[in-house]
């Protein structure tokens, strides 16, 4: 498979079809990969994973991307807390102990 043929053939058309910008690369949707990921939630781990990275570089690279991280974790952690308390398994800090 020849990738200029596959450009000219198949990526071009595409991207004119779905109405972007005909000057983007291949390697742009990367990027819109990773940006459309964080904002819709998926988390730093997930994405590294999934883009075949580290967490580090994610988030050096995208990790401003993601203002409401710290809010995201707490959520999480709140919806944990409420579950393990709903059967009896809260932790000892959470009993005073």
């Amino acid at each position: 498979m020849s990738l200029h043929n596959w450009r000219a053939r198949e990526w071009k058309p595409a991207i004119r079809a779905a109405g972007i910008d005909p000057t983007r690369r291949i390697y742009d949707l990367r990027h819109t990969y990773a940006t459309m990921s964080l904002a819709a939630g998926v988390s730093l781990f997930s994405l590294a994973r999934r883009m075949g990275t580290s967490v580090d570089m994610i988030d050096r690279t995208y990790g401003h991307l993601a203002p409401d991280a710290e809010d995201y974790e707490r959520a999480l952690l709140d919806a944990y807390d409420a579950k393990t308390e709903a059967f009896g398994h809260g932790t000892g800090a959470e009993r005073g102990e």
